[in-house]
């Protein structure tokens, strides 16, 4: 299997390699194309090899807590993980930070998961999973959830089954609410197929029933009561965000309009030297997708032509609310391509807010 990208030794285990084949059915062909992709976001400037070893200090983490807590033992190769699915304030969170910090914030969670796996696979030569408990406690029924549900919930699940293949062998909900099977009705058809096979949703006596899996040095010692008094792991709790730190939408007068149809896609074309940096900051006003290409051929803009050097990202959510403001060095003199995608959309016409900045490198 021969993939253009640069495999990592940190990345390079078979345990790695062989959770992509699991993950896609062994189809060598479908594999190639999504693990080139993830290595793309690997070797960016995000870095992800270093991830698991810097300190969890993004703004957001403040208020996503850190839910590791270790080996389940009851399932064997497994290691828990506590999402507080029910008090995290994920409406908070897209209202305050922009979906690109919160998909790199959430990122290095996901690399601290994945190097905990790789850690047990290097102990016991066997393949090792993350048993993903997530917490519905306080989980409240109104139109912001259903927003969330159907929005930027689905796009960190999606994002996580196309980049962190086979990693989780189970979601386990507890404490669900009454009305979990009307919320589950509607974000069921949302999940990848793979996904909603792992979802196990336990009754009311949950924290009897989850010991069979899991030890309780591993499960949250907030969950002890009168009744119960055996967890252990010590877990900080989730904390809200203040509303009057909410990002409040104003757009740039100096924004550009980008608009791609229904079924469609759409390129911003920017033309750079080598050492130079693109800087872009975006509003849309629905769902979309994104990438940048790097052509190599002026005269013939077809896509032989067309280099991927920017991880595609097939459904950032939208209306945005904070603008997402990054940036990318040019590697080489050319042109590149700003790509988005309208393609999951019906009807809407998809509306790109942009203001595009290249700044000559210092050389020059």
């Amino acid at each position: 299997m021969k993939i253009n990208g640069q495999l990592s030794a940190y990345y390079d285990t078979d345990f790695n390699l062989l959770r992509w084949l699991q993950g896609h059915n062994y189809n060598f062909d479908v594999v190639i194309k999504k693990l080139e992709n993830h290595l793309l976001l690997r070797n960016s400037k995000w870095n992800l090899d270093s991830m698991a070893s810097r300190p969890r200090s993004h703004p957001l983490h403040a208020y996503w807590k850190a839910g590791i807590t270790g080996p389940a033992v009851k399932t064997p190769n497994v290691i828990v993980n506590i999402e507080q699915t029910g008090r995290n304030d994920y409406w908070g969170m897209i209202q305050t930070f922009s979906v690109n910090e919160i998909m790199f914030a959430r990122t290095q969670d996901l690399e601290m998961l994945l190097h905990q796996i790789m850690e047990m696979e290097k102990k016991t030569g066997q393949q090792a999973f993350i048993m993903y408990v997530m917490d519905l406690t306080d989980l409240k029924y109104d139109k912001r959830l259903l927003t969330l549900l159907t929005g930027p919930l689905a796009s960190i699940s999606t994002f996580m089954s196309e980049h962190y293949v086979e990693m989780i062998s189970k979601f386990a909900l507890v404490n669900a609410p009454p009305f979990m099977a009307y919320i589950w009705a509607i974000v069921k058809p949302l999940l990848p197929e793979r996904t909603r096979q792992k979802v196990v949703i336990f009754g009311s006596n949950w924290k009897t029933e989850i010991q069979n899996i899991a030890v309780p040095e591993a499960l949250p010692t907030y969950w002890n009561d009168d009744n119960i008094k055996i967890f252990k792991a010590e877990l900080e709790r989730a904390k809200t965000l203040d509303p009057q730190h909410y990002h409040q939408r104003r757009l740039d007068e100096r924004s550009k309009v980008l608009s791609v149809g229904a079924g469609k896609t759409g390129t911003i074309d920017v033309t750079a030297k080598k050492g130079s940096i693109i800087k872009w900051c975006i509003h849309a006003d629905g769902h979309f997708g994104f990438t940048i290409f790097y052509v190599t051929d002026q005269s013939c803009e077809n896509s032989n032509s067309l280099v991927n050097i920017y991880p595609i990202l097939l459904k950032m959510p939208g209306p945005t609310v904070v603008p997402i403001k990054e940036e990318i060095k040019c590697e080489k003199s050319g042109l590149y391509k700003i790509w988005f995608s309208n393609e999951h959309a019906w009807l809407h016409t998809l509306n790109i807010h942009y203001l595009i900045d290249v700044e000559s490198s210092e050389n020059e």
